[in-house]
Formats: structure tokens, C-alpha cells, sequence
């Protein structure tokens, strides 16, 4: 195996590992709640439901310039 081999082998095996503690380090910050967007889960779904609601009796929660 000569030198330029090993040096793309060796980028190759470094940029692998990379994305897999990038991923491993992703799915450790995520396991926390307080890591989550607030909006997710029972909480968020409560308030789409709610406003979708609002919004098809007419009562709107977005100002009139936003629509």
C-alpha cells in the first residue's frame, strides 16, 4: 500500500467517523426534553388544534398584515 492509498483510505475512515459521533452526539442531545423544541409533543398539538379551530369559526390569532 503505498502513501497516497493510505491517505485516502485513512480521509475516508476519518470522515465516516465523524458523521457517526456528529449522529451519536445528536441522539444524546435529543434525549433531553428540555433539548426539544417546546412545541413538540402534547403541548404543541393542544395549540395547533385550538388554533385551527379559532381559524375556521373566523377568529383568526395572526394579524391582518401577516395573512
Amino acid at each position: 500500500m503505498n502513501t497516497s492509498d493510505y491517505l485516502a483510505s485513512n480521509n475516508l475512515f476519518l470522515l465516516i467517523a465523524a458523521f457517526v459521533i456528529a449522529a451519536v452526539a445528536l441522539i444524546w442531545f435529543l434525549r433531553k426534553p428540555q433539548n426539544r423544541h417546546p412545541m413538540d409533543g402534547e403541548k404543541g398539538r393542544m395549540l395547533d388544534e385550538r388554533r385551527a379551530r379559532e381559524n375556521a369559526q373566523g377568529t383568526t390569532d395572526v394579524p391582518p398584515t401577516r395573512r
